[in-house]
C-alpha cells in the first residue's frame, strides 16, 4: 500500500468519529490529500476518497462547501460525483464549479440548466468555453442576465438556431443588443437584422462590419436573390408573373416602371420588382417596407440612386396613416441625410441576408422567421 493510500484509509477512520470541528479539519486534509501535487490514486483509492468527501460535504456548513469548490474547481480530476454535488448546491458554493471546472461534461451542465435555478444558469454561461449544446440550453432556460452573459462571452459557440434566437430576443432586449452586435461570429444576414432595432451607435458599428464582406460574395448573393425570386414568383397569379418576368428580361426594372406599379396600386408587383431592383431577398424587401420610419426604404433607395421625388411617392403610398404632413415632410428629408456611402455599406448585409444568398456564398445558412410579413394585395396593406 502507498504512503498516500495509507494516509486516506488512516483520515477514513478518522471520518468514522470525532467532532463537528474535527470533521471540518479532516475536510480540509483530504481536501489537500487530493490536491498534493504529487499525488496519484488508484481508482479505488478514488472511490473512497469521493465517497468520504461527498458525505463530509454533505455534513459541512456553506462557508466549508464553498471553500472545499473553491479548491476543487480547477482540479482536472476532481470526482464527477463530487462536482456534480456542488454544482447542484445553492450558487454561493456552487459558483466556482460551475464557472470553471472541466471535471462537469455538457451532458452535466445541461442538467443543472434544467433546474432552472438563474444564478446556476448564469455562473455556466461565463465558463471560459462553452459548447454549442450548453449555449443552447441557456438560450432555452436563461433569463435576462444570463442571456447577456452568454452574449459577452466570447468563448461561447452558438449553433445555427441558437445564434438566431439570440437575435430575435435582443429585438425585446435592449441589454442584448451591444453584446450581440459586438460578436464576431455573428453571420452577416442576422447581422442585419440587428440593425433594424438598435440605436445608432450600434448601427455605426454594424456599417464598420460591413467592410469586412467580400464585395464578390456580395455579388454572388445579389444574383443569388434574384434566382430566388423568380422561383418565388412561380406561385403567384399570372398577370404577375408574366408583367414581372418580361419586365425582367426587357432589363426594364426601373425607377420609370417602379413609379408606375406604386401610381396603379399594383402592390404586389411592387413588391417582386423592387425587390429585384435592390437586389434582395423577398422576405428582406418585405422587412424594408415595413418599417414606419422608413428609414430601411430611404437607405434602399438612396443606394439605388432613386430620385427624392419617387422616394416620395413611394412613402406616400406605402404610409398607414396619411394625415400627419409634418411627419410625412420628415420621413421624406431622410432620403437626404442617408449619406449614400452608409447606404452603399447596409445593403451589402442586407444583399447577404438570404438563405439563398447565404448559401451561393458558402455561408452558414439562417432564416428570419420573426420578421413581421408585408401584406401587398392590390389596394390594400
Amino acid at each position: 500500500m502507498t504512503s498516500g493510500a495509507s494516509r486516506l484509509n488512516q483520515l477514513m477512520e478518522l471520518a468514522r468519529e470525532g467532532s463537528p470541528e474535527a470533521r471540518r479539519d479532516l475536510l480540509r486534509q483530504i481536501t489537500d490529500l487530493f490536491m498534493a501535487p504529487s499525488a496519484q490514486h488508484s481508482a479505488a483509492t478514488m472511490q473512497h476518497f469521493e465517497a468520504i468527501l461527498s458525505q463530509l460535504v454533505g455534513e459541512a456548513e456553506p462557508a466549508l462547501r464553498r471553500e472545499t469548490a473553491e479548491r476543487l474547481a480547477d482540479a482536472t480530476a476532481a470526482p464527477r460525483g463530487l462536482i456534480n454535488l456542488l454544482a447542484r448546491d445553492n450558487i454561493a458554493v456552487a459558483e466556482p464549479v460551475l464557472k470553471r471546472s472541466t471535471a462537469l461534461s455538457e451532458d452535466d451542465l445541461i442538467a443543472v440548466i434544467a433546474l432552472r435555478n438563474q444564478g446556476h444558469i448564469n455562473a455556466i454561461a461565463r465558463r471560459p468555453e462553452v459548447p454549442s449544446t450548453v449555449s443552447a440550453a441557456i438560450v432555452e432556460h436563461g433569463a435576462e442576465a444570463a442571456l447577456i452573459s452568454l452574449a459577452k462571452n466570447q468563448g461561447a459557440q452558438f449553433s445555427a438556431p441558437a445564434m438566431h434566437a439570440m437575435v430575435a430576443k435582443a429585438r425585446k432586449r435592449p441589454d442584448l443588443q451591444t453584446p450581440m452586435t459586438g460578436r464576431y461570429d455573428l453571420p452577416p444576414q442576422l447581422l442585419t437584422q440587428l440593425y433594424f432595432y438598435v440605436p445608432s451607435p450600434l448601427r455605426k458599428e454594424i456599417l464598420h462590419r460591413s467592410d469586412l464582406l467580400d464585395p464578390a460574395l456580395v455579388d454572388v448573393a445579389m444574383r443569388a436573390n434574384r434566382h430566388r425570386l423568380m422561383e418565388e414568383l412561380a406561385g403567384e397569379a399570372p398577370d404577375t408573373q408574366e408583367f414581372i418576368t418580361d419586365a425582367i428580361r426587357m432589363n426594364a426594372v426601373h425607377e420609370t416602371v417602379l413609379k408606375r406599379l406604386i401610381a396603379e396600386n399594383r402592390r404586389r408587383e411592387f413588391l417582386f420588382a423592387f425587390a429585384h431592383f435592390i437586389g434582395v431577398d423577398l422576405s428582406t424587401v418585405q422587412t424594408i417596407l415595413s418599417d414606419q420610419s422608413y428609414e430601411a426604404l430611404a437607405i434602399a433607395c438612396r443606394d439605388a440612386s432613386v430620385e427624392r421625388p419617387n422616394f416620395a411617392r413611394f412613402v406616400m403610398a406605402l404610409r398607414k396613416n396619411g394625415g400627419d404632413e409634418a411627419k410625412a415632410l420628415r420621413i421624406l428629408d431622410l432620403y437626404e441625410k442617408v449619406p449614400v456611402e452608409a447606404a452603399e455599406r447596409i445593403m451589402r448585409f442586407w444583399r447577404m441576408r438570404t438563405e439563398a444568398a447565404s448559401g451561393a456564398a458558402r455561408l452558414a445558412r439562417f432564416i428570419d422567421d420573426d420578421d413581421e410579413p408585408l401584406t401587398l394585395t392590390d389596394g390594400k396593406r
